[in-house]
C-alpha cells in the first residue's frame, strides 16, 4: 500500500471505516444469507441464485462466482442439486466433452424466484433510508465502479444460452461479467422490491 498516493490512502481508510459502520448497522451480511430454504445449505442457495442471474454457466465460472471453491467440493454440491432436480449439467461443446455447463431446471427456477424475492426485499430495506435522488446517485456510482473494475463482454456466453450448443463459450480463465442492467431496470427492480 506504500505505492499509493496519500489521497488514495485516505480514501481507502474512509472506505474501510464506512464498511465497518455499515456492518455495525447490520447491513453488510450477504443478502443470500439465512434464506428460508432449510433443505439447502447457503452455498447451494448461492449456486441457484447465480444460475438464475446468468441462466447458464460453465462449471469453472460457477466455481469463481461461489468464491473460488475447489472442483471436488463444487462437484459434490452439483451432485446434491442435481439429485434434488434443481439443476442439470450438460456438455457445452461437442469437440471438448470436458467442458460442462450448468443450468436450472423448472423446479430450480421456482426456488430461485423465491430466493430472489427475499434478496430484493432485503436490498430494498437497505436502500429505503435514502431519498430517491440519493438512491439514483448511489446506483450511478456503483455502475461506474463496476465499469471501472473492467466488466467483460458476455456475448459468447449469451449466444450459448440462446440455444446454440456449439457457440463459443467464454474462455475458461476469463470470468463473465454480471448481466448489464439499465438505470430504468434497476429502478423498476427496486420499486418492485419495496
Amino acid at each position: 500500500m506504500s505505492e499509493l498516493s496519500a489521497e488514495v490512502r485516505v480514501q481507502v481508510a474512509r472506505l474501510k471505516n464506512l464498511l465497518i459502520d455499515v456492518a455495525r448497522c447490520g447491513a453488510l451480511g450477504s443478502p443470500l444469507g439465512a434464506l428460508p430454504h432449510t433443505e439447502l445449505d447457503p452455498m447451494e442457495v448461492q449456486a441457484i441464485w447465480w444460475l438464475k442471474a446468468e441462466s447458464l454457466l460453465p462449471v469453472n465460472i460457477l466455481a469463481e462466482r461461489l468464491g473460488g471453491i475447489a472442483p471436488p467440493r463444487l462437484s459434490r454440491l452439483l451432485d446434491r442439486l442435481e439429485a434434488a432436480q434443481l439443476v442439470q449439467r450438460e456438455r457445452s461443446v461437442r469437440h471438448d466433452r470436458r467442458r460442462v455447463r450448468v443450468r436450472l431446471t423448472e423446479q430450480g427456477r421456482a426456488l430461485a424466484e423465491q430466493a430472489d424475492s427475499v434478496v430484493q426485499e432485503r436490498m430494498a430495506r437497505l436502500l429505503m433510508p435514502l431519498e430517491g435522488e440519493q438512491r439514483s446517485a448511489l446506483m450511478d456510482l456503483l455502475e461506474g465502479w463496476v465499469e471501472a473494475l473492467g466488466g467483460k463482454n458476455r456475448a459468447p456466453e449469451l449466444a450459448a444460452e440462446e440455444g446454440d450448443a456449439d457457440a463459443p463459450v467464454a474462455d475458461a480463465l476469463e470470468p463473465a461479467a454480471a448481466p448489464r442492467r439499465t438505470r430504468a431496470e434497476l429502478i423498476a427492480i427496486t420499486a418492485n422490491a419495496a
